[in-house]
């Protein structure tokens, strides 16, 4: 029951939670466990459920702080990710909440800032408990048919790539 729990709560801390922001790797745990599920080793139910409750909780415990700091909230973020965080809510509007998930930093970042404008609760809990389940549902199932399908090694060292990814796009580049 712990491999369940544990995953739920990683993605309760991570979305719900400012230092998600400076730890993310809630793609890579949802892949992983999908290709556990899709090689036997893991069960689908109640990972799926679990995980969908573990991303919706964090997103209305981020709404919640948000909601709570208000204006305060924008000295806290690094600038850059606030600006990247305020570009997505002026260009997709609510349905932010549908896309911000798939981004890293950003699934942090957005729930705090829908609580700190003000965003109505229930659309809110709306767009965000469909957000977190596209998210956690879709990655994990996604794994989950090609840990069926696709040998073992190839399977883990494409979700080897996929978690070095971010540490190689945060590298400094070069000037010249």
């Amino acid at each position: 029951m712990w491999a369940h729990l544990t995953p739920a709560l990683v993605l309760f801390l991570e979305v719900g939670f400012p230092f998600g922001l400076f730890v993310p790797g809630g793609d890579t745990l949802l892949l992983a466990l999908g290709a556990l599920a899709g090689e036997g080793r893991l069960a689908l139910f109640p990972l799926l459920p679990l995980l969908f409750l573990g991303a919706f909780l964090g997103h209305g415990v981020g709404y919640g702080i948000g909601r709570r700091l208000g204006p305060s909230l924008r000295k806290r973020f690094p600038p850059e990710l606030l600006r990247k965080g305020e570009g997505v809510l002026a260009r997709f509007g609510p349905s932010a909440l549908l896309l911000s998930p798939f981004v890293p930093g950003l699934r942090t970042l957005v729930p705090l800032l829908f609580g700190a404008l003000g965003f109505p609760l229930l659309p809110y809990l709306l767009l965000s408990a469909l957000g977190s389940l596209l998210w956690t549902q879709g990655l994990v199932l996604l794994a989950y048919f090609l840990g069926r399908e696709l040998p073992s090694w190839l399977l883990w060292s494409a979700l080897a790539l996929l978690a070095l990814l971010p540490l190689w796009a945060r590298r400094p580049r070069r000037q010249g």
